[in-house]
């Protein structure tokens, strides 16, 4: 349960969830409104129209007057024909409108924040890589390349009676052989720290800002600096990465 902050109302999550309606709902519903509402409009406009005679008043004086035209009154058909259009079509494109609107706000806030870098994108690891230093035993299982970033899946166990922490003050890097040094993102991913709780492991993602090239066929992840109580884990690691060669699409 959480409570909404423009209603002050607490809501239930599957509640909540109910209440979302699709773009095809949203149209249904404006149209079914839209009829109501003219409808009431004609009923009132037939009673208006139709409603109780007055007695006839005493003969007036011949005075020339201009003929008035009787007011028109709304045709049933008409109006809810019209009432189809407006809420039925209109309504859907206002909707889907919406949506779009809503969609591109939400990329756009994405390529601010860097959301979007941590994207599926094309996998480069030509298959999981592991190596052992000392108490640590890092295994790397995937390597993604999407239209922003490089982004790097990897598990590190700690056989050791200590904390080990893999992200020194210098951050992790990637190293593609004659396209120089990717940086790591610090504001995404989910590596944070990259603590490794003693006789245990932690998982997690590594974004790098740009991407590995095409015919790129190696890279090796390196963490400068890690921190241990006593020292007891290696000061520092790389691992390996064999790639595949990306293929490029021909005209």
């Amino acid at each position: 349960m959480h409570q909404s902050c423009l209603t002050g109302i607490v809501v239930d999550q599957p509640v909540e969830h109910a209440l979302r309606v699709t773009p095809l709902q949203g149209s249904l519903i404006s149209t079914a409104v839209g009829l109501a509402v003219v409808m009431i409009g004609v009923l009132i406009d037939q009673a208006k129209a139709g409603g109780g005679k007055q007695p006839a008043p005493a003969p007036a004086p011949q005075v020339p007057q201009t003929q008035q035209r009787p007011a028109k009154r709304t045709s049933w058909g008409a109006a809810i024909v019209i009432t189809l259009l407006l809420c039925g079509g209109g309504g859907l494109a206002a909707t889907y409108a919406g949506h779009w609107v809503v969609q591109q706000a939400v990329a756009a806030v994405e390529r601010v924040t860097g959301e979007d870098k941590d994207n599926p994108g094309r996998e480069r690891l030509g298959g999981p890589r592991t190596k052992t230093q000392g108490i640590l035993t890092v295994t790397v299982t995937s390597v993604q390349v999407n239209e922003r970033a490089t982004v790097v899946k990897l598990t590190a166990r700690n056989s050791g009676q200590v904390l080990v922490t893999m992200s020194g003050g210098r951050g992790e890097q990637l190293n593609v052989p004659d396209h120089g040094t990717l940086r790591r993102d610090q504001f995404t991913g989910d590596w944070n720290s990259g603590d490794v709780p003693a006789k245990g492991e932690s998982s997690g993602t590594i974004v790098f800002d740009g991407k590995i090239p095409p015919g790129a066929t190696s890279a090796t992840l390196s963490f400068p600096m890690i921190f241990s109580m006593g020292g007891v884990a290696p000061e520092n690691m790389s691992i390996d990465l064999p790639l595949l060669i990306e293929a490029t699409p021909t005209n």
